[in-house]
C-alpha cells in the first residue's frame, strides 16, 4: 500500500517544472520541494486533523533552523496556507521534505513566528518540515476524555488556560480561584448588592469547551430573580457575578465547574468537571428597606 502512494507521489512530481535548486522540483510559481525521507504511514491530513510537524527554517544557504525552529501541535488547516499547502497536500505521516520560497509565501503568524523576526518579503528561506504525526478528531476527542478522566481538575485548569489565552482579554482571577471574570459598563447606583436583596439578572450560560448554550434567562422569559444569598438557588458562580456586579452593568465569568455544575453536572447536558462560560447584566436590585 505505502508504494502505491509513493508512486501516487511521484507522478505527481514528474508533471511539475525542473527547478533551478539542484535536487528541487518547482512545483507551483517560485515554490520549490524535495522529497527526504519517507515514513510509514499512508495517511494524509484532512483540514479537521492536527497535526505534529517539525519546522526548522533559515534563510537560503544558512544554517537550517537559524531563523525559526520548533516541533508542536497544528491543526492542518492553518498550516495548509501560502507555500506550506503544497508540501501538506504531498506528505503523509512519517515524511520530510525540504521547501525553498520567497519569505513573504511563509504564514509566519500561524507557525508563531514573533513579526520582528520575519524577514523580508523578496528574501529566499529553506523550510524543513517533518509530518510527526497525525491525530483525527476521534483521536482527539478519545485523548480528551482520557485526561477529563485521568485528572479533572488539570483538564479543568488546561480548558480554562486555552480559553483565556484566545478570548480571555481583560479577564482577571477571582481571589485564589480559578474564576475568572470582566466587568462592564457603568452606572449611577455604585452600592454593592446585600444579602437578601432581591436581584434580577439576564444570563446566557455556555460550555467553555466548545461554546454549546446550555443555560439561558431567555426560557424564564427574559430574566431570572431570586434573594441574593439564600441557598440553593443558583449556581455560586452566579451568586459570586452578582457580588461583583453593579445595577446596570454586565459581566463575563469563566467558571471551574467548582463554582457551576460540580463533579456530578447535570445529566445529558453538562458533564462533570466541566468549567463553564456565563455572559451575565444585572437588571435590577430591590434594595432591603432599613429598619
Amino acid at each position: 500500500m505505502r508504494c502505491f502512494f509513493i508512486l501516487v507521489l511521484l507522478v505527481g512530481l514528474s508533471g511539475c517544472t525542473r527547478s533551478p535548486h539542484a535536487g528541487f522540483t518547482e512545483v507551483a510559481d517560485d515554490v520549490h520541494i524535495r522529497l527526504h525521507a519517507l515514513g510509514d504511514g499512508v495517511q494524509a491530513a484532512s483540514d479537521s486533523d492536527s497535526v505534529t510537524v517539525r519546522l526548522r527554517i533559515g534563510l537560503l544557504g544558512d544554517a537550517p533552523g537559524s531563523l525559526f525552529s520548533t516541533e508542536r501541535n497544528y491543526a492542518a488547516q492553518d498550516l495548509r496556507q501560502l507555500a506550506l499547502a503544497e508540501a501538506m497536500d504531498r506528505l503523509h505521516s512519517g515524511d520530510s521534505m525540504s521547501l525553498i520560497c520567497r519569505a513573504d509565501r511563509i504564514p509566519w503568524r500561524v507557525i508563531g513566528m514573533a513579526s520582528d523576526a520575519v524577514p523580508g518579503d523578496k528574501a529566499e528561506v529553506m523550510t524543513e518540515l517533518s509530518l510527526l504525526e497525525i491525530r483525527t478528531p476521534a483521536r482527539l476527542r478519545a485523548e480528551r476524555e482520557q485526561l477529563r478522566r485521568a485528572d479533572p481538575l488539570g483538564f479543568e485548569r488546561r480548558l480554562i488556560a486555552a480559553w483565556l489565552k484566545q478570548k480571555g482579554d481583560g479577564h482577571q482571577r477571582w481571589g485564589t480561584s480559578d474564576l475568572f471574570y470582566r466587568v462592564e459598563g457603568s452606572t449611577t447606583d455604585t452600592v454593592p448588592v446585600k444579602r437578601g436583596e432581591q436581584v434580577t439578572v439576564a444570563y446566557t450560560g455556555s460550555r467553555l469547551e466548545d461554546g454549546v448554550v446550555v443555560d439561558d434567562t431567555q426560557r424564564y422569559g427574559g430574566t431570572f430573580s431570586w434573594r441574593y444569598g439564600d441557598p440553593d438557588q443558583v449556581i455560586n458562580g452566579l451568586e459570586v457575578a452578582v457580588s461583583l456586579l453593579l445595577p446596570g452593568t454586565s459581566g463575563d465569568f469563566v467558571l471551574p465547574s467548582t463554582y457551576a455544575f460540580g463533579e456530578r453536572g447535570v445529566p445529558d447536558l453538562v458533564e462533570p468537571h466541566t468549567p463553564m462560560h456565563y455572559r451575565v447584566q444585572l437588571v435590577h436590585v430591590t434594595r432591603a428597606t432599613p429598619k
